[in-house]
């Protein structure tokens, strides 16, 4: 499928807002084990935050609707909170509020891209109507609602706000979430192929996404006990929030396909 030129800013825009995350979870986590040189990581930071949010504006006004709503809400949310951890003024809470705001935007640019290609305004051949309750919409809906909880409460963590357990709580509910949305998209009869490579993607990615914040937790014990392991310690950290971010963007692409292809179903009088 031929990509246009919206698409390409909105791909564009949320390439550097993952990569802000990644670069922010580092820096984030330098700052509570302070050492080494991080100004190159800060003008990364603020290169690719720059170019994430002017392209999250211009993206937002190739859409309409609610999503152009949302995208510069999320480019406010995202940005505003990051100047004020560089003032250091309320780090903590402008922290979180960045991170969701990131991880939110990074989703929406996503859908952008969906909602700006060639065949999206063209209807679907076939709809298939809604079996379950709750409907696949709202499970969609409410997991990525939880994704994003669950990065506030990362967030937390890594600002020292919070404790470890937590954000392992929220990890094992959001994990039951998407595993309920999951299953339920799999096992909903002929739910085409648009609506199940998402499903299928926001599963493998909470697996693997578990996994590397064990790894995360063992490293960041390892330096704090022996001061040995630092690179390890940041960089699971950094791919561990970036994974974060693309499996909420992949729940986000899921709930679209179904608004798209799921029909609601029909009461019977």
């Amino acid at each position: 499928m031929r990509i246009n030129g919206g698409q390409i800013v909105a791909i564009v825009s949320a390439v550097c807002a993952l990569a802000a995350i990644a670069t922010g979870a580092h820096l984030t986590t330098t700052a509570t084990f302070p050492g080494g040189d991080v100004t190159l990581w800060k003008n990364v930071h603020r290169g690719v935050s720059t170019v994430a949010g002017l392209g999250g504006m211009a993206a937002a006004f190739l859409v309409t609707g609610g999503l152009r709503l949302g995208l510069l809400v999320s480019v406010l949310l995202a940005a505003l909170p990051g100047g004020m951890l560089e003032a250091r003024a309320m780090a903590g809470l402008a922290g979180v509020i960045h991170a969701v705001g990131a991880s939110a935007m990074t989703s929406l640019c996503a859908v952008a891209v969906l909602r700006l290609s060639a065949g999206w305004g063209v209807a679907p051949d076939a709809q298939i109507e809604e079996e379950g309750s709750p409907s696949l919409a709202t499970l969609a809906r409410l997991t990525w609602i939880g994704l994003l909880a669950q990065t506030a409460l990362g967030a937390l963590y890594r600002h020292h706000m919070a404790g470890l357990m937590a954000h392992i709580i929220g990890a094992m509910l959001v994990m039951g979430m998407v595993m309920y949305a999951g299953i339920a998209t799999f096992s909903t009869e002929k739910a085409p192929g648009e609506i199940k490579r998402p499903a299928l993607a926001l599963l493998v990615l909470t697996g693997v996404q578990m996994l590397i914040g064990l790894g995360a937790y063992l490293y960041r014990v390892d330096f704090t006990e022996q001061a040995t392991g630092r690179t390890a310690m940041l960089t699971f950290t950094m791919i561990h929030v970036a994974v974060g971010a693309l499996t909420t963007a992949c729940s986000a692409l899921m709930g679209m396909q179904i608004s798209r292809h799921v029909r609601p179903a029909v009461v019977a009088q």
